[in-house]
């Protein structure tokens, strides 16, 4: 288990790995290099972090921190439906299209078939993550009365699969990435059709 460390020191040392996996994979990546790309003593790493699978795990989970923070909280509950979707959406498809995180998934597609328990790792801790707070935002608008949801995890994965479909595959396979206005105009459509199904008559 990751232990507690200063915001500044984890955001040095989680940048720095980061940059390393990217560049070298995570097979060819040490944590000495890490260790001195961070410019900590090794040991500091295995101190936080225990091993490099875990820390890898870290680096993973940094890609839906924004997410984490906005859809974890109660608080969006009382606020318009619609509205947090739209964020939460918005919010995705930067994810999904920048050029940081295709260069993750694209890394981790490679070294998920060689390494089946850390592309797990990583599933559990990013995508798999993301899908779990859209589940219980759903089932606490589905409590409050916001939306009637009848199966709030197969109304996460539509939801998602929606906005997962096109924008990746395309930056990831072409490199091109859509416009703003085309992304947002996709962003309106999958909330249209997600609330025609949702919300109460």
């Amino acid at each position: 288990m990751t232990k507690a460390v200063p915001t500044e020191k984890q955001t040095q040392i989680l940048k720095a790995a980061a940059d390393a996996f990217l560049e070298n994979g995570y097979q060819n990546t040490s944590m000495d290099h890490i260790a001195a790309r961070a410019g900590v003593a090794k040991q500091t790493l295995y101190n936080y972090f225990g091993n490099k699978d875990a820390l890898f795990v870290a680096v993973a989970g940094q890609m839906c921190e924004c997410e984490d923070a906005f859809m974890a909280s109660a608080a969006v509950v009382g606020q318009d439906v619609e509205k947090v979707l739209q964020v939460y959406a918005q919010r995705k498809l930067a994810d999904l299209s920048s050029t940081e995180n295709s260069a993750v998934f694209r890394m981790m597609i490679a070294e998920a078939l060689r390494f089946p328990t850390l592309g797990q790792m990583f599933f559990e801790a990013g995508m798999e993550k993301d899908r779990q707070l859209l589940v219980t935002f759903l089932q606490r608008q589905d409590a409050a009365g916001n939306l009637q949801v009848d199966d709030a995890e197969q109304a996460a994965l539509f939801f998602q699969g929606a906005l997962n479909a096109y924008f990746r595959p395309k930056y990831i396979m072409t490199g091109e990435n859509s416009t703003s206005e085309a992304i947002q105009k996709h962003i309106d459509y999958c909330i249209k059709k997600f609330l025609l199904l949702y919300r109460p008559a």
